[in-house]
């Protein structure tokens, strides 16, 4: 597979912001709240609930997942952001950072990760990625992003 997954480190920040953006997936203001999400995680790590990996794949940055403990839980965590490059889709990038990030958090006391994403036919392959990961929709919040942008819940007991 050529996929190497590690913590993500302040110094892959800009790798990060050029995977957000390349995807196309995520508006500027999005693309912000995910680096502003990735600053929390780097700066408080694992001791603030977070974890957080990158992806290389041949030596280069591929993608990368970021999540944290969900508040009031005793052992649910949310993955915030997930993504990938798109030169890397399809090559077990995001397979290998999903199984990362669940092991992690299985270490961690985990026995739930719960995804939210867009209900908009673009996510599409997004949902379809969690459902062969093993998520299974929870749930959908119609119009949540904006109108026509369902938000779509999904959940994995680990």
């Amino acid at each position: 597979m050529g996929v190497t997954v590690r913590d993500l480190s302040s110094s892959d920040r800009a790798a990060a912001a050029e995977v957000l953006r390349a995807s196309k997936a995520f508006t500027v203001e999005e693309v912000l709240v995910a680096l502003d999400v990735l600053d929390d995680a780097l700066a408080g790590g694992t001791a603030a609930g977070y974890a957080a990996f990158a992806a290389e794949r041949h030596g280069s940055f591929a993608g990368y997942v970021c999540g944290g403990s969900t508040p009031l839980t005793e052992s649910t965590w949310h993955v915030y952001w997930i993504c990938v490059h798109p030169a890397a889709h399809g090559t077990g990038v995001g397979q290998a950072l999903t199984e990362h990030f669940e092991a992690h958090v299985r270490w961690r006391g985990a026995q739930r990760v719960i995804v939210e994403t867009s209900g908009r036919p673009d996510y599409a392959r997004a949902r379809r990625f969690y459902d062969s990961a093993g998520y299974r929709p929870v749930g959908r919040i119609p119009d949540y992003y904006r109108k026509g942008d369902d938000c779509v819940l999904y959940c994995k007991v680990l």
